[in-house]
């Protein structure tokens, strides 16, 4: 591998490789007599605090266990907590549920919808108009324009997570097809969240972020003009929606009561204003699709792509 790479790549590169020595095929166990749900914030992480008790709640009724939630730092920590037994069910994007399943066998049951799409794309921000063409409004007043990539070179760019598929893998996929190595060509900074990568370039802290589409939208009540200031100049192209994962060794029968328990509170909560409902508070998740072999695929082909860009014959 190589010596050059960052921490943050190699910890990412690192969960897929080291798969052939990882547990992937234990018999299952006993049944637990409890579940524990991972869930890693997307934003402030005491809101997310606030609204996963409900979920744990609704989950407990429905499987008939208890269910304790937890919320890890990061993707790595929850990959981690589920490989290692100390959390059963987990809400990961594509690329941490891809090294998850490498390492740990960690299975993907259901894909999230959004506004009934289970796609998604990863955005370019900035608040420099020298970076795009005219910006023009879409029909909630937020800028949009035509900015190429290459104009990213030089500039310090906010990631979110290296295990986020929106918030860095296809991002930093795009810099190497447009001939810009992400750890060399840009000032690389790792935010946490996607609230905090738009945040840093409204107050002017990076020149550059980049975000799931529209992320702007979760910092408006801190930020009215957001959507005026931070001008979005490019998009990834469409990524699979994150889902819900669990343990590969839970018994067959408790993973079938987990994907319906996550249906029928979808179900139970449709008659109210998606701003009411549990996993829209969340995840702005307002339905789920079963997961199909394949489905990640795109995902995995982006990874190779870029692990075999910046770390040849590894």
């Amino acid at each position: 591998m190589n010596a050059n790479l960052s921490p943050a790549i190699c910890a990412s590169l690192a969960l897929a490789l080291a798969a052939c020595g990882a547990r992937t095929d234990d018999p299952a166990g006993e049944p637990p007599r409890e579940l524990v749900l991972g869930l890693v914030p997307a934003t402030e992480a005491q809101q997310l605090i606030d609204n996963v008790d409900p979920l744990a709640d609704f989950l407990a009724a429905e499987i008939g266990l208890p269910v304790k939630s937890f919320v890890p730092q990061d993707y790595t920590g929850l990959i981690e907590a589920m490989g290692s037994g100390r959390a059963d069910i987990g809400m990961l994007p594509p690329f941490a549920s891809m090294l998850g399943h490498e390492r740990y066998g960690i299975e993907t049951i259901l894909i999230s919808l959004r506004d009934g799409l289970a796609t998604y794309k990863a955005q370019w921000m900035s608040r420099d108009p020298a970076i795009c063409d005219t910006p023009i409004e879409d029909r909630d007043g937020f800028l949009f324009c035509h900015g190429a990539i290459e104009k990213v070179r030089g500039k310090r760019v906010a990631f979110t997570d290296p295990n986020s598929t929106s918030g860095y893998l296809f991002p930093a996929l795009q810099l190497l097809d447009a001939g810009i190595d992400p750890e060399r060509d840009v000032d690389t900074v790792f935010l946490g969240s996607h609230d905090a990568s738009v945040i840093a370039v409204m107050n002017g802290d990076v020149d550059v972020g980049v975000s799931f589409d529209d992320a702007r939208t979760w910092v408006l009540d801190q930020y009215p003009g957001v959507g005026q200031e931070v001008i979005v100049f490019n998009e990834s192209a469409p990524i699979p929606n994150d889902g819900v994962t669990v343990r590969g060794d839970l018994p067959p029968e408790l993973k079938e009561k987990i994907k319906r328990a996550f249906f029928k509170i979808i179900e139970s909560e449709a008659h109210l204003p998606k701003e009411e409902q549990t996993l829209y508070k969340i995840y702005e998740i307002d339905g789920f699709v079963d997961f199909e072999p394949g489905l990640h695929e795109p995902v995995r082909r982006a990874f190779l792509k870029m692990r075999d860009k910046i770390a040849p014959g590894s």
